[in-house]
C-alpha cells in the first residue's frame, strides 16, 4: 500500500525543494535590500510620527530583523512559484478539461495574495497604527522595539495576503464539484458573521473603522466569488 502513495511523495518532495531552493534565492537576493526593505515598512509608523525611532535591546536583535525581512520578502518575491508548484501537484489527479483551470488559479492566487498584502500595508495597518498611538500621553510615551514591531507588521501583512485568497478556495471547490453554491449562499448569513469576526481579531486596533476596512473588502470578494461560481456551475451543467 506504501508503495502506491511512494510517487506522490516523491512528486511532493521534488515539488517542495523546487519551492525552498526558490525561496532560499529570494530570501538571498533580498537580503542585499534589507535596509532599504526596513525603510519601506517602517513608512505606515512614520505616518504618525515621522521622526519616530525603534529601539533594540539584544545585541542581535537588529540583525535578526534583517533576517526576518529578506525571509519575507523572499517569501512574497518566490510567491508564483510556490503557489503554482503546490496547485500543479494536484494536477495529475484532475481531468483534462479541469486541468486548464490550473494556470488562472495560480495567477489568481498570486494576484489576490499580493493585493492582500499591498491593501493591509496600505490602508488597515496605518489606521491601526494612528489609533493605537493615539492614546499616548505626557506621561506615557511609546518605545517600539524594532522585534515586535516588525513581527507584528509581517504577521499581519501575511495574514492580509492568505485572507485575500479566500475567493479562489471557494471557486475552486465548485469548479471541481466539491461544494454547490446553493450550498454556500444558504451559508451566507453564517460566512458573513465569520469574516467580521476574522476582521475584528485580525486587524491591529479595536476601532470599528479598522476593523471594517479589512471585513468589507473580503465580504465583496465573497460575494464576487459566488457570481463567479455561479457562472461556472451553469456552464458545467450545460456541458
Amino acid at each position: 500500500m506504501f508503495r502506491d502513495f511512494e510517487p506522490h511523495f516523491e512528486e511532493l518532495r521534488r515539488r517542495f525543494l523546487f519551492s525552498f531552493w526558490a525561496f532560499l534565492a529570494a530570501t538571498i537576493v533580498s537580503y542585499f535590500f534589507s535596509s532599504q526593505l526596513l525603510n519601506l515598512l517602517t513608512q505606515p509608523l512614520k505616518t504618525y510620527d515621522p521622526q519616530v525611532s525603534l529601539f533594540f535591546q539584544k545585541p542581535y536583535e537588529a540583525f535578526l530583523t534583517h533576517i526576518k525581512i529578506a525571509c519575507t520578502a523572499g517569501f512574497v518575491i518566490s510567491c508564483p512559484v510556490i503557489f503554482s508548484q503546490a496547485w500543479s501537484f494536484l494536477t495529475p489527479g484532475l481531468y483534462d478539461r479541469e486541468k486548464k483551470m490550473i494556470l488562472p488559479l495560480i495567477l489568481t492566487t498570486t494576484a489576490l495574495f499580493l493585493f492582500g498584502v499591498w491593501f493591509g500595508y496600505r490602508w488597515v495597518i496605518p489606521w491601526g497604527i494612528h489609533f493605537l498611538l493615539s492614546y499616548q500621553t505626557e506621561m506615557m510615551k511609546p518605545l517600539l522595539g524594532v522585534g515586535p514591531y516588525f513581527s507584528f507588521l509581517i504577521s499581519m501583512l501575511l495574514a492580509f495576503g492568505i485572507l485575500f485568497d479566500f475567493p479562489v478556495v471557494i471557486i475552486g471547490l465548485v469548479k471541481l464539484g466539491i461544494v454547490e453554491t446553493q450550498t454556500l449562499a444558504s451559508m451566507r448569513k453564517g460566512i458573513i458573521l465569520t469574516i467580521f469576526i476574522v476582521a475584528a481579531v485580525l486587524t491591529p486596533s479595536p476601532d470599528p473603522v479598522s476593523q471594517l476596512l479589512l471585513a468589507i473588502p473580503l465580504w465583496i470578494l465573497f460575494e464576487l466569488s459566488l457570481l463567479i461560481a455561479g457562472v461556472i456551475e451553469r456552464k458545467r451543467k450545460i456541458a
